[in-house]
């Protein structure tokens, strides 16, 4: 077919969808590639959320979108086959974004290991600016705390009459951060929260506000992922006022003590790679790093 064929573009049908994503992440490993095709079948992605462009009954290219709970979408850049015009891939992330626009996201980002120059082109082009470089780090069950953490930090379960108590502090932990600190105030938190909701399985005893003499200083988020036999530290944070003060180890070996708890082997967290404070609290006891990701975000204007 020639490069001048009409271009189609539009979502992939059942029959096509595996031929699209493995376009998608065809510079991933073999195993690591077929791990992310298959989770992604797995999960039942609506298959709207991959887009496919076509030349007659030729892929030429395709890009995948992914709303997620929190009004928040999840990008993979258009992976085009050899020689077809760049063009089509300015196409393809148009029409993705347009989707998420469509569905009410507040914001979509593109999550990678490494990025081209040809995929930082076009990723700005289209309003996603590099916000960060994560930094993934992990914790095992032998640096974990064989007894519940003791120091000056209480922590108290989330129920729901605590609800409005839990987003005013986290509001508060948003302040002056050093994580993604671009982001603040970006998001509803009741949107921050239900992504929460749905990172792994969500305990109400893994919810917790972290309290100091009667008051409430802080938060902790951990989630437990079951299928990767991990818990998640999702998030924690302090309030300005109760910052510099040494608490935040306390609360992340409350967060391995839980996994203990949970009978998980390991913790995971993410952060971001310029936050040092955050990291030398996690390096003190016993995370190291296992991977990196750079973050791009393009954010929605209300519709």
């Amino acid at each position: 077919m020639p490069p001048d064929a009409e271009l189609r573009i539009g979502p992939a049908r059942p029959q096509t969808a595996l031929e699209s994503l493995a376009l998608v992440f065809g510079d991933l490993h073999e195993a690591d590639r077929h791990l992310e095709v298959q989770s992604l079948l797995v999960d039942e992605i609506p298959h709207e959320g991959i887009l496919e462009a076509r030349r007659g009954a030729r892929l030429v290219g395709a890009v995948v979108s992914i709303a997620q709970p929190g009004r928040i979408g999840l990008v993979w850049p258009p992976k085009l086959i050899e020689d077809e015009p760049e063009a089509t891939a300015d196409r393809l992330l148009e029409a993705a974004d347009a989707r998420m626009a469509a569905a009410g996201l507040s914001m979509a980002q593109a999550v990678l290991e490494t990025v081209s120059e040809v995929e930082n082109r076009l990723l700005r082009a289209h309003g996603y600016q590099p916000m960060s470089r994560v930094l993934y780090l992990v914790a095992a069950e032998q640096d974990f705390p064989p007894a519940r953490p003791e120091g000056p930090l209480d922590f108290e379960p989330y129920c729901q009459t605590s609800h409005g108590r839990l987003v005013k502090i986290v509001e508060a932990t948003y302040e002056q951060t050093q994580d993604c600190p671009q982001l603040g105030g970006v998001r509803e938190v009741e949107d921050v929260l239900a992504g929460y909701r749905h990172a792994g399985v969500f305990d109400p005893r893994h919810w917790l506000i972290v309290r100091h003499q009667g008051e409430d200083v802080g938060c902790l988020v951990v989630a437990d992922h079951p299928d990767h036999e991990s818990c998640e530290l999702v998030y924690m944070g302090l309030a300005v006022a109760a910052r510099g003060r040494g608490w935040g180890k306390q609360i992340a070996r409350y967060a391995q003590w839980l996994t203990a708890c949970a009978g998980q082997p390991r913790l995971v967290v993410a952060v971001d790679a310029a936050n040092d404070p955050a990291i030398a609290v996690y390096t003190s006891i016993g995370f190291h790093a296992w991977d990196r990701r750079v973050v791009y975000v393009k954010l929605f204007q209300p519709q």
